[in-house]
């Protein structure tokens, strides 16, 4: 099932248009930029509830994609679609400096080689389908049904790495949901943690601000 899903998404269900979108969406080196801008602007000039949500969102993907991600990736070591399967479509943007100027370039699009042994694979867990499911379960936890309008670029993001020929359909499902587990547990004890010492530490916030999440008084 997993091997038949991964070649209708990634060499049955295709046509230009989603290699060019799928190829952005999966470029980290693309959007980085974008997001420290993003994280530098909201932290300068957000209120509590935004810098709150930025805080909470950076602890969670550091520990995640920093130790969980990374250990897990060598335990399992599943190889990756390509490694494992010949002619799997392995699509990206080209190289370029500043990355974002590869999105207007020719898009590299190859066939890969016959498996052989032995491979590190790096296929399990999807890092970038964990941080932006981190980055949308947070956003509604946050902010309601304004940050559910994340789902749209995880799910897109997420789907892209099946697509692109970088993970098995059952990485990235999996993945999704240990985001969503990883995020409400660190942003329960995150908010745990504010309203144990916010009282001794910060009384005036406290005051208005009862909780990481809501917008004012509980």
């Amino acid at each position: 099932m997993d091997k038949t899903l991964l070649l209708f998404i990634n060499r049955e269900w295709t046509n230009p248009f989603l290699d060019r979108v799928m190829a952005i969406f999966t470029s980290f080196d693309v959007w980085m930029p974008i997001l420290l801008l993003a994280v530098v602007v909201l932290l300068w000039r957000g209120g509590f509830q935004i810098r709150s949500f930025v805080f909470v969102t950076l602890m969670t993907i550091a520990l995640t994609d920093g130790i969980f991600t990374q250990f897990t990736k060598k335990l399992v070591n599943r190889p990756r679609p390509s490694q494992a399967l010949a002619n799997v479509r392995e699509v990206s943007l080209q190289g370029a400096n500043p990355a974002i100027l590869a999105v207007w370039r020719p898009l590299q699009i190859t066939l890969s080689d016959p498996p052989e042994a032995p491979v590190v694979g790096r296929s399990f867990p999807s890092g970038h389908a964990i941080n932006n499911t981190i980055i949308a379960t947070l956003a509604i936890l946050f902010f309601g049904r304004l940050g559910a309008l994340y789902i749209i670029p995880a799910a897109i993001v997420s789907y892209s790495r099946i697509y692109c020929g970088s993970h098995w359909p059952s990485d990235v499902v999996v993945s999704i949901v240990l985001g969503i587990g990883f995020s409400l547990l660190i942003a329960g004890l995150a908010n745990l943690a504010y309203q144990r010492c916010a009282p001794r530490w910060f009384p005036k916030l406290y005051q208005s601000r009862s909780t990481l999440f809501g917008a004012g008084r509980q």
